[in-house]
């Protein structure tokens, strides 16, 4: 039985990069199809596991990858099996054309049977469960930092898109949440010990940081123009370093 479990519209500029992320999808088969406008703009489509930090590093050789469709012709279609209910995927969409184009993205995974979502279930007293109670064990070896959303405002949100230099690209007045996960030695998320710690380098003052119930969210307002960066640790462990720049919209 196919499920759709992930779908997204992207736009994306000549020689950018997008992405999005699934986590913990079902055991199966995964598939995923992309569709654009323009022959003439090649999207090229990549799935890696969720340890990958940025498209630069993709290209490089750094990464992961466990499907690729590269080059002309449309649309561009994936599979891969997906043998672990702990895994974390992401899906990554590059524009190697010469002019900005738009489409749509789908996620589907096919099972033996129906995929089911389920309820939790309520702590007597109305008490909070431990998010690590169902999380394979640690130690922690690997930390990421991520673009988790950007809100444009009156919560209109777009795709994160990196540039040619590898910068995720953001705009001054939008509303920027950064996620942070950690995983043990077999690519699972995992247990942790102590939350993570943020640093946030910007010696400009790019950024006002806003607070935050879930420790491993990261909200900020991005005030003005400029670059600054984005990393943590967890348990000992360092994250990669996120290279963010803020530039007025349409650049």
């Amino acid at each position: 039985m196919r499920t759709v479990i992930g779908n997204a519209d992207f736009t994306l500029r000549a020689g950018s990069a997008t992405f999005k992320a699934i986590d913990n999808p079902p055991i199966g088969m995964m598939d995923v199809t992309v569709e654009w406008g323009s022959a003439s703009n090649p999207i090229d489509v990549y799935a890696t596991d969720g340890r990958s930090p940025g498209f630069p590093n993709l290209q490089a050789g750094q990464c992961t990858v466990l499907a690729r469709a590269e080059g002309t012709g449309k649309p561009k279609r994936l599979t891969f099996s997906n043998p672990a209910a702990n895994a974390v995927y992401n899906f990554w969409l590059y524009n190697a054309g010469t002019t900005t184009e738009s489409g749509a993205l789908e996620i589907g995974i096919t099972t033996n049977g129906p995929v089911t979502v389920a309820s939790p279930t309520p702590l007597p007293g109305g008490g909070t469960a431990d998010p690590r109670d169902n999380l394979p064990p640690g130690p922690i070896t690997q930390a990421k930092v991520a673009v988790r959303s950007i809100d444009t405002g009156g919560f209109n949100y777009r795709d994160p898109t990196q540039d040619g230099d590898g910068n995720w690209v953001v705009h001054p007045g939008e509303f920027v949440v950064f996620d942070f996960s950690q995983r043990n030695g077999a690519g699972e998320k995992c247990k942790w010990i102590n939350p993570p710690e943020w640093n946030v380098s910007d010696e400009d003052g790019i950024v006002e940081v806003k607070g935050s119930s879930q420790p491993f969210l990261l909200r900020v307002d991005i005030l003005h123009k400029g670059y600054f960066e984005v990393t943590g640790e967890i348990d000992g462990i360092k994250a990669n370093v996120l290279p963010v720049v803020s530039v007025s919209q349409g650049q």
